[in-house]
């Protein structure tokens, strides 16, 4: 593949640095990879993009495709990834089952993306006791149901419950086996397009409590792959430039992972809002960061809902070392 001469000058100042770490694994002379856990949805673009434009092609940084956030912290837990992109309400829970995860950078905050949609007929109120509520039983699945019930005066109780991971969200709601159902895109908008009704979205969560995509990094790991984490991390601001200046090029390589139609793919990203350099700088830079504020609201919300947060956010969740110092060039 072509490389481009300000691709070249990009990676030139983290490609020698990484070659010099030992290796985790002890007498072989390159470096153990960065593998970097995320699922299908337009939030984690920028790393879909930065592997399908060959940036990773040495083998420093590897993606690791999954199917779900859970799948995803599953990959964690298990130690096939190092790295992974999670919501920060995800991360909070991953802190209460005891991994230590660290934030290291922002990828958007959502605007509308995150979606509680409801069949014809169960858009009321009169219709909502006793249906069939699925969501994905973990993390901003549970955030934006206890959100959603907040916000309508409700109870869990007064549902029936189901839990569905992300991959099946569309398949359970064509089969007719639920009612009502906590999404998010692309899966929203294909849905609403067959006729579901959108009854509350992310743009209606307090600001406190915003549903933020993030970069986590297993702590452990932090000290031994800091060249590769500061090569990521301007990786996805570089991916997310070419997302928004070459919308035809990214839409071409998105539109299979995000299982739409390649007009339809930035539309997607209408309910998002994308954070770059800037807006990175102000929410992981501060004494607290505005981030770690976040996290500690959006932790004490969690508890009052009895979902799972950690007693007590790490004072360090928030690492903003791998940031540029300056903005990087367009």
């Amino acid at each position: 593949m072509n490389i481009t001469r300000r691709q070249l000058l990009r990676h030139a100042g983290t490609l020698l640095p990484a070659a010099l770490l030992p290796a985790f694994g002890g007498g072989c002379s390159s470096p153990a990879a960065l593998t970097i856990a995320y699922h299908p949805w337009p939030g984690y673009a920028p790393l879909k993009l930065a592997d399908s434009l060959g940036w990773w092609d040495d083998g420093r940084l590897r993606s690791l495709p999954t199917g779900s956030a859970s799948a995803s912290r599953h990959a964690l837990a298990s130690g096939h990834a190092q790295a992974a992109a999670l919501t920060l309400d995800e991360v909070l829970m991953a802190l209460a089952d005891g991994l230590p995860l660290r934030v290291i950078g922002l990828f958007n905050l959502s605007h509308g993306a995150d979606v509680v949609l409801a069949r014809p007929g169960y858009t009321d109120r009169p219709r909502w006791a006793g249906a069939r509520l699925g969501r994905e039983a973990a993390a901003h699945g549970e955030l934006m149901l206890a959100s959603w019930l907040e916000f309508v005066g409700m109870k869990g109780d007064d549902f029936q419950l189901l839990h569905l991971s992300f991959d099946q969200h569309e398949r359970a709601w064509q089969a007719g086996e639920v009612d009502l159902l906590v999404t998010f895109e692309p899966v929203a908008s294909r849905l609403q397009a067959a006729g579901a009704v959108r009854l509350f979205d992310s743009s209606q969560l307090p600001e406190e409590r915003p549903i933020a995509d993030v970069l986590a990094v297993l702590q452990p790991h932090i000290g031994p792959q800091r060249p590769a984490l500061r090569r990521l991390l301007g990786d996805v601001l570089a991916a997310q430039r070419h997302l928004l200046g070459l919308p035809q090029d990214s839409s071409y390589r998105l539109a299979p992972w995000l299982d739409a139609p390649r007009p339809q793919v930035m539309q997607l990203f209408s309910g998002l809002r994308l954070t770059g350099w800037a807006d990175n700088r102000h929410w992981l830079l501060g004494e607290p960061a505005p981030l770690q504020r976040a996290a500690r609201e959006l932790a004490a919300f969690l508890q009052r809902a009895g979902l799972r947060a950690p007693e007590r956010v790490p004072d360090a969740l928030i690492v903003a070392d791998f940031l540029p110092t300056e903005e990087p060039l367009g």
